[in-house]
Parts: C-alpha cells; structure tokens; sequence
C-alpha cells in the first residue's frame, strides 16, 4: 500500500491541532496526504472534489458533528473508511457512532504514540476498503461483462449462463439451462452434440451460432475443460466487430484473478470431491490444486476449527441450500487463519450438479469485531442493537442475563416474534418513534413476563437502533414505598392541628379559670388535657418510626410472640387464640408492635369480652388477626388506614396507620375484611418465610 499515495480528509475545528495531528500523519506513513479543513460543511464540500480513501473527523465543532458529517458521508459514500477521533467520549456517542456505521472510534489524548495507533488503523481501513473495492469491481466485471460465459456440464448441456451469454442469444434469463451448446451452432465444430472429443487444451475460434430469432451470428468462441469434465465456454458477439481484437486469455482467467479464493466440487465423486481451484485459493491456502483434486476441503479443518459451522455447511450442502459460515481455518504450513466460506449449489436441469466454495481471509475483521464487541461488553448497561427489520444483530454479557436468552439463540430473529408480550406496548411505541423520527428516546416500562422494570434509552440510526437498558425493579418498588408514606405523612399536620386544637383550648381555658378562681378541680381538668396531648404525640412518633423499622429481620415464630405480648394487653375478659401461624422473616420488634396495635384496636372496637384469633392464610402467604366484634362496614374499610381516623371519640387514628406502616416496611400487603363471625378481619400477605427460598 506504501506505493499508492493515501489521500485523507481531516476534519477538526482546532487549526493548530488538526495541523499537529497531518504532521505526525505524515511522518508515520509518507503514503498519506493529508488535507484538513474545519468544519463539516467545507469538509462535505472537498469530499466532492476528488477520490478520499479515509475520512478522520473530531466530534464537537460549531454548528455540526462529527456525528452528522458521517451520517452525510454515509449518504453518498456508503463504504468510505470514517474514523471519529474526538476528544470527548461518552456511551451515547460510541453507540450512535457505530449504528452509524463508523469504520473506527479513536479517542484523543495518551501522548504521541496515539498518533501511530490512528495512523495503522487508517491503514488496515484503506487497505480493507481498496480490496472490496477491488473485489466488488471484479464480480460486478464479470456479471456485467460485455462477453458471454457458461458453464456447460460433461454432456454439453447449459449449467450456468451469464447476462452477456444469453442476450448474446436472444434468450431471457435461464432459457438457456439444460440446452445442449450444439444447439446454439449453425457449423458442427464440434464433432458431436458434446463436447467429450476436445482435448484438455480446449478448443477456441470463431463460429457462426443462430440467434433465438433464427439469425446467424459470427461468434468468437473459447472451450476449456476442468478437471472434473465440466467447461467454461465464453462467447463474443462479433458479426458487426470482425476487425475487432480481443484477448480470449483475461475472459478465460476471469474466475483465477478473482482476488478471493474459489472452487468448484463435484457431489458425483467421492465425497463431494474438488475439481477445480484459483490461484487465490492456492495462494490463500498454500496447497496446490493438483494437491488437493478429488479432496473434501476438510483437510483445512485442525484443533481450533468449531464443529458448529462445519455442521451448518454439511447440513446446507444436504439440503442444497447456499451457506455462508465463518471457521477456523489451517493452511499447509500450519498457520490458522479465519476463513469466510460461501457455498452455493449450481443446478443443471434442476438438480445440483456442481457446488461452488468462496474462501475469504477475514482475520483483520474478526479481530476488529472482537474488540467492538469486548468493549460494549465491558458498558455496564444491558445492550442490544436491532436492525432496521427489528432483527437482533449483537447482545452483550448483560442483556444475555436480563432477558435469560443467548446470542446466539437471538441474532437474526425479530424482537417482536421472540417477545410478543411487548407487542403494542410502551416498548414498541417508543421503538417505531425512535425508528422513524430518529431521535433518541428514553423511558421506564415494566415487563411483566420477566416481572421486571426496565429503564431504557434507544439511540436510532439509518441501519436500526441501539438499546441500552438496565433493571431498576427496585428502585420503582422503593419509590412506590416512599410515595404512600408521603402521602401519608401530608395528612398528619393537618390530623394532628385539628386533634390538638381541642385538647389544647381546653386546657388553656382550665388554667385560666384556676388562676382566677383558685379551684384546683381545673387542674385535674387540664391535667386530662394534658394527657390527651401526650397520647397523640406518642402515637404520631411511633407512626413515624415505622416506616424504616424493618432492619433486623431474622425467622421469627410468630404463635409464641402473640401468646407473651397477650400478657401485656390490659383485657382481663378478653380471649386469644393462636392457631398453628408457623414461622416468618420480619423484624421481631416491628411485629410485636404491629399485633399490640392490632390486639388493641380489637379491644377498643369489639368490646372487653372479645375473642381474637391469630392464624395462617390458607395459601400460607401470610396471617391474620380477627375478632368477633362488630366489624367494618365495606365502605369505611379504606379509610380505616387514614391518619387521624378513628370511630371513637377519644381515638387518635394512628393505630392501624402504625399497622400499615409496618408492613410496608417489610413490603406486606395490608387488607381488611370480615372474620367467620361477622367481625373485624386484617389479612398481611407477602410474607416471606424461612423455606421460601
């Protein structure tokens, strides 16, 4: 490459570095020649003055980015090497660099020796980028060649044709396909319907052959035989041309110089032996084709060589269905090499009669792949990139672990048909947005079949969409936790306003009157006051602790918590029963707060000769306490847990405020219903117990 002049187009807005950056450029490769300009619309412009082989842009510039300037570039020059050589680096940009189509991402900065590695990078990018050009060239010469070239089977039959070949002929496309060449001539040149009377030399020269129409035509004809008695016949229209010269020895070496490896099998011999090889193939693999006549191409198989895409080509070769596979490889000396293989079946009268092998050394890609994939894997966000039919294209370590599926099981599949729950969802809605405005898009959503909510952000390029997403279940359950008791927390100044003012205008009245009668009875009066007061200041501080209250949580039996924090109840003619409840994890101190708030408001509520049960659910997902008091109207049993509610008069309303308090610091779920006798209910469920996990 050193010998052909490298022309690139550096774009930074800093004249002073981008002056820096052409003159270590240059003296790393003397092949370069750097022009710099400094913005993007005079870069877009220069672009269309003449061939670039690279394009190296910063990304922040006034006005524009390098972002849109590749996305312009990408616009005309779809191919074109681009590297964003910027200062600044972040998620967002390296995702929305690569689903732009990037060639590489270099940031600046780590002395010197930076400049060397962007100087080999822009090297291997323009030498891969000259060798598909090359390559593309190449197949594109042969498929629009203005010569005719087919493929004829042992007996003379078309195998394959060529545009050329069958408009040479007046023929549409496969036409041609099983008709004997003989066919095709006016003059027997031959010496039969085959062609098994020629030599290996082949046979070349001009020939009169009949147009579809019935016209004659002076064709220039080349014959040559391949190993495995096929032949390549190449034709030349040249009845209006005779003075013409042409060269018959490039359209016979046309699939030789082909610059990647080629060869034809033959599923007729032995296992499905070779019958032919380019010299790309040879140089490619260091075996001769006389070495390897009548093969398997399994001798290129060693140590390392995945038997996985070995079984996708034998089952592809099975079923006579093209393939494309990449392995590891062994030339003859030894050396591995990671070979892209494309097999493809070449039909003759409908069945396979040749098969066809494509051989590419792609080690530079695999190993640039590898460090594009090992640094999204190292991004601690789940990831995963769709194309523009929705289809997975890559997932990292951490998406493979959230949606509990692997790369390998999701690559090529749609996401819609692999998770149809998300289906006219939030996730789909925001997906097409992003797809079709081309605007990043960020949002929560809950999944339900992973029972998760994710926290997503979709970056959208023209060739699909790169999603990162991460599990925040947590974080909304600890926000919906935090939002009721703040809900309930704004209610307690005006409770607490409108329980005190009574107490406190009493007791301000009482000493008023004691200091101007002298009758301490008032200050019996007023201590009651007083008392009141006290009552509501300990229950709201107790209300208030609860919340956080669950932080030594362990097994706790609960039959034997009940029975001893009974003997604490004032209620002499009261009875408890404490069915078989067995064993939870809570916070011991919590839950015998939450049963001596319950046992009381039994108490209070239904009387001082009550019966009140503790006992498991029947699912065993959590216990109750009842009684066989009155019970709670239906309507009035949702407010029940409002601060300041209370159906006695000199009730505070905190007690089962305090109840719920507890449980949702354990993350319990608190209901009210009606107990077997027509009493008062509470259900706790979400209890976690010792053998749940």
């Amino acid at each position: 490459m050193a010998d052909r002049p490298i022309r690139l187009l550096h774009v930074d807005d800093d004249a002073d570095f981008a002056e820096m950056v052409s003159l270590f450029l240059e003296r790393e490769n003397e092949a370069f020649d750097v022009e710099t300009v400094h913005d993007v619309s005079a870069g877009i412009d220069l672009l269309g003055t003449g061939p670039f082989d690279c394009v190296v842009s910063d990304y922040e510039m006034p006005g524009e980015t390098g972002l849109d300037l590749l996305r312009a570039v990408r616009e005309s020059y779809p191919d074109l090497p681009f590297v964003l050589f910027t200062g600044r680096g972040s998620e967002e940009i390296a995702a929305e660099a690569i689903s732009a189509g990037v060639s590489d991402y270099l940031q600046k900065g780590g002395g010197t020796e930076q400049y060397t590695v962007l100087a080999n990078r822009i090297e291997n990018l323009v030498e891969s980028y000259r060798t598909q050009r090359d390559l593309q060239r190449r197949i594109d010469a042969i498929e629009t060649a203005r010569e005719g070239i087919g493929l004829l089977d042992a007996d003379g039959r078309v195998v394959y044709a060529n545009r050329a070949f069958e408009t040479t002929f007046g023929y549409d496309e496969g036409e041609l396909d099983g008709v004997r060449i003989s066919e095709l001539f006016v003059e027997d040149v031959l010496d039969g319907d085959d062609c098994t009377t020629l030599d290996d030399d082949g046979w070349a020269g001009e020939a009169l052959m009949a147009h579809h129409d019935g016209a004659e035509l002076l064709v220039d004809v080349a014959v040559s035989l391949t190993a495995g008695d096929e032949f390549v016949f190449t034709v030349q229209d040249i009845t209006t041309e005779e003075q013409r010269e042409h060269d018959l020895f490039v359209k016979n070496r046309a699939i030789d110089a082909a610059p990647f490896g080629i060869i034809l099998t033959d599923p007729s011999l032995p296992d499905n032996g070779i019958v032919y090889a380019n010299e790309e193939f040879e140089r490619l693999t260091g075996y001769t084709e006389a070495e390897i006549l009548g093969e398997n191409c399994r001798f290129l198989q060693g140590p390392e060589t995945d038997p996985e895409p070995v079984a996708a080509m034998r089952e592809a070769i099975a079923a006579a269905e093209p393939v494309t596979v990449e392995l590891r490889n062994y030339r003859k000396d030894g050396t591995p090499f990671w070979n892209r293989v494309t097999i493809a079946p070449i039909r003759d009268d409908g069945e396979v009669a040749n098969y066809v092998g494509f051989q590419r050394d792609v080690d530079e890609e695999i190993e640039s792949r590898r460090e594009r994939d090992a640094v999204l894997d190292r991004v601690s966000d789940a990831f995963f990139a769709l194309d523009r039919d929705w289809r997975f294209t890559y997932l990292n370590d951490q998406a493979e672990r959230l949606l509990d599926r692997s790369t390998e099981d999701l690559v090529g599949k749609s996401v819609w048909e692999e998770f149809p729950e998300a289906v006219d969802t939030t996730f789909e809605e925001k997906y097409t947005e992003a797809m079709e405005s081309q605007e990043t898009v960020s949002f929560d959503e809950y999944y339900p079949p992973l029972d998760t909510w994710f926290e997503v952000r979709a970056y959208p390029s023209e060739t699909g969409l790169s999603v990162y997403f991460r599990d925040v279940t947590e974080r909304k359950a600890n926000e919906r936790r935090l939002a009721d008791r703040t809900r309930q927390f704004e209610t307690f100044g005006d409770v607490l306003s409108h329980d005190l003012t009574a107490p406190l205008t009493t007791l301000d009245g009482r000493l008023e009157l004691a200091r101007e009668t002298g009758d301490l009875d008032h200050l019996d009066a007023a201590q009651e006051s007083l008392d009141r007061i006290e009552t509501l200041v300990d229950d709201l501080a107790n209300v208030m602790r609860e919340g956080s209250v669950a932080t030594d949580v362990r097994p706790v039996d609960l039959g034997p918590v009940a029975r001893e924090l009974w003997e604490s109840i004032d209620a002499p003619d009261a009875t408890l029963d404490v069915a078989d409840v067995g064993t939870i994890i809570a916070d011991e101190q919590a839950v015998q707060r939450l049963l001596q708030n319950l046992f009381r408001n039994c108490v209070e509520h239904a009387g001082p000769r009550v019966t009140i049960r503790v006992g498991a659910l029947d699912d065993w997902s959590g216990f109750y306490v009842d009684d066989d008091g009155p019970g709670i109207p239906p309507d009035e049993r949702d407010r029940v847990f409002e601060p300041g509610y209370s159906t006695k008069p000199d009730g505070t309303g905190f007690g089962t405020v305090s109840v719920q308090q507890i449980a949702l610091a354990h993350g319990w779920d608190l209901s009210i219903t009606e107990s077997e006798s027509g009493g008062a209910r509470f259900e706790i469920r979400g209890v976690e117990r010792p053998d749940d996990g």
